[in-house]
This record gives structure tokens, sequence and C-alpha cells, in this order.
């Protein structure tokens, strides 16, 4: 097998990405994790919320265009780990008790979409 073949390329290594690759790491599969930028410096800026939050110093300069050509900034922040290594907040796996009903479709889970590649 080349080098440069890979079963699966997973783009980003944000929480979705990191995920997936996680998931399909014991598969034996040949994965590429892709990431578009480097690691987040150590810094007591990073602990400044008006400095990551405000100023968005952390924040890509990216320009990117609507539908209708106008331009905007995504805020998006491109390090190892994605956005969440600056996103500031807690995501809850919710249960059923907390209102997740479990009769409509959830989407296609990492456990689906594993065994599918």
């Amino acid at each position: 097998m080349p080098d440069d073949h890979y079963d699966v390329i997973v783009i980003g290594s944000g929480p979705g990405g990191a995920s997936v690759a996680h998931r399909l790491a014991p598969t034996g599969k040949r994965i590429l994790l892709l990431e578009r930028g480097g690691y987040l410096p150590r810094s007591p800026a990073n602990w400044d919320s008006q400095i990551v939050f405000v100023d968005g110093s952390y924040q890509t300069t990216d320009v990117w265009h609507d539908k209708d050509g106008h331009e905007f900034h995504p805020g998006l922040h491109q390090y190892v780990g994605g956005n969440s290594k600056v996103y500031g907040a807690a995501l809850f796996r919710l249960r059923e008790r907390d209102g997740l009903r479990r009769d409509r479709p959830q989407g296609r889970g990492l456990s689906r979409m594993a065994d599918q590649i």
C-alpha cells in the first residue's frame, strides 16, 4: 500500500473531527487527520475573556462570503482542537428525562458511521 493512501480523511481536529478520528482509530483503517492551525500558544492572555472573546485575538482573519456575496469574518479559531480551545462552555449529554426524545432520528451517530466505513 502506498504511503499516500488513506481509508479515511478527517478534516479538523475540533470536537467533531477528533471524535470521529478517535472512534475510527481501533478499526485498523489508515486515518489522516488534517488541521489547518497550529497549537494555541500558552499565554496569560488565553485566560483573559476580553482578549479572547471581545478583542478576538485568536480568531482567524479569513474573509468568507454569504450567499449574496457580502464579506464577513466567521469568528473561527483555527488551532489544534478547533473552537473547543477557546469555547468557554460545556456541552451536556442530554438524557430522556432531560427532554431528549428517543423516538426521533438523532442523525448518523458515530457508531453507525464507523460501521459503514
